[in-house]
């Protein structure tokens, strides 16, 4: 399983001169990847389109328009017949011109030069990938848009690019009594630059994921590099920051599971969580079922509310903050009461989907059943229609439902979410 660990660093140069050189190169590795990023993402929409060009030659649009009965489809509502449109038809034949080549060739001739080849080609693969999945679903559906990739994209590299990671025993100063103390870090090179990881408090145990892949424990995949603006909880001033998205191959843990027994739960209105271990598929419905809960609604909402009202008491007075250098400026304290409910909403999500896999791991549950999620989402819609968005506003539902599905996967727990009735079908219990 590949998980991905965000690591704040920076180069280590003692030279302010060559440190300065290195970070306008990666500056310039940011403009660079951006603006072949959204080229990547035009010319593979303008691919997927061009047959509607109609204001192309006529040669063109006659190749375009010819109607191969081999890839006629019947639309299954519609009955209509209609010819599936393939891309390679409009490209030229010839080595190296598949579809995902154009655009490699197209971004290697803007960036050669300026970017190592190991990186465009990652960024090639990544983006043609998720405009793959998102231009034939959402873009056409109408549900989103096309990507347009901003300074904070981040910047891909292979597996390889990733040398000489080791760690280094060092001595820190502690700011607060000036004392010493040694402390490790972990220092990499990355295509000539010197980096060292800045684990700070690590409450995220980075350090030991680093350490075993040092070892060869875990494996480094294809990694990436980005900047972002970061609130200082101090100033409330926003600096920005360079981070590491390590990408990490883990091995399951080896639990010895029951695959007939299942965990039903569900995320409520009251509770985040809710589940029981010993009830049958047919009899979750019944009236007399107990449900043991993980978290409630006061200890999850009080603190959250508390951040929501001083943010709002916050936003009135901001109007008598000194000015002088526009918005940022007003608004420092706001930023921060921002930042802390997010970070407060992110660890207690965590919390939770940890506390159910352990419940799952105890009892030695195969499978976690998510029941009937949908229609307590559209109960909570409703609400809102009604003019009562406290609960969905306040209950992060598909947060909670994304963690609790990875960490399960780590633990080698199968997650299923299944509607109103339930089939073994669904359950997969066969």
């Amino acid at each position: 399983m590949i998980i991905t660990r965000k690591i704040e660093i920076r180069i280590h140069e003692e030279d302010k001169e060559m440190k300065k050189n290195f970070m306008h190169t990666i500056f310039e590795w940011r403009d660079a990847i951006r603006k072949a990023a959204n080229l990547i993402v035009s010319h593979k929409f303008i691919q997927e389109n061009v047959r509607d060009f109609m204001y192309l030659q006529d040669d063109v649009i006659e190749r375009l328009l010819i109607e191969d009965p081999s890839r006629k489809t019947v639309n299954s509502k519609t009955g209509k017949e209609t010819i599936k449109y393939n891309i390679s038809d409009t490209l030229k034949k010839e080595k190296g011109m598949s579809e995902q080549n154009t655009t490699y060739r197209l971004i290697a001739g803007l960036l050669k030069g300026k970017v190592h080849a190991d990186m465009y080609s990652c960024l090639n693969q990544a983006i043609a990938k998720t405009c793959s999945k998102e231009i034939m679903s959402d873009v056409y559906k109408g549900e989103s848009t096309l990507r347009n990739y901003k300074n904070n994209i981040p910047m891909p590299f292979s597996a390889s690019a990733l040398n000489n990671l080791h760690k280094v025993e060092e001595m820190y100063i502690v700011q607060q009594d000036g004392k010493e103390k040694k402390v490790n870090r972990y220092h990499f090179t990355l295509f000539g630059i010197p980096f060292v990881c800045w684990l700070g408090r690590d409450r995220s145990n980075n350090e030991a994921i680093i350490q075993r892949c040092i070892s060869g424990e875990y494996k480094i995949k294809s990694s990436s590099i980005a900047f972002e603006k970061v609130v200082n909880r101090e100033t409330g001033k926003k600096k920005q920051k360079l981070f590491l998205y390590l990408c990490v191959d883990m091995h399951k843990q080896e639990i010895k599971l029951n695959e007939k027994k299942m965990m039903f739960c569900y995320l409520g209105l009251t509770h985040p969580i809710e589940y029981n271990y010993e009830v049958q598929a047919k009899n979750i419905y019944d009236s007399g079922v107990k449900w043991s809960h993980i978290g409630d609604a006061e200890e999850f909402l009080y603190r959250r509310t508390q951040i929501q009202a001083a943010m709002h008491r916050c936003q009135i007075a901001c109007k008598y903050n000194k000015g002088g250098n526009g918005r940022n400026r007003k608004l420092q304290a706001l930023d921060r009461y921002a930042e802390l409910e997010k970070n407060y909403v992110h660890t207690k999500l965590h919390t939770y989907s940890r506390m159910l896999v352990n419940e799952a791991i105890k009892y030695r549950c195969a499978t976690i059943v998510l029941v009937n999620q949908e229609s307590r989402e559209l109960q909570a819609k409703e609400d809102n229609q009604k003019g009562e968005p406290f609960v969905l506003r306040n209950w992060s539902y598909y947060g909670l439902k994304t963690m609790i599905e990875y960490k399960a996967k780590m633990a080698g727990i199968k997650m299923v979410e299944v509607g109103k009735e339930i089939s073994n079908e669904e359950l997969n219990t066969e």
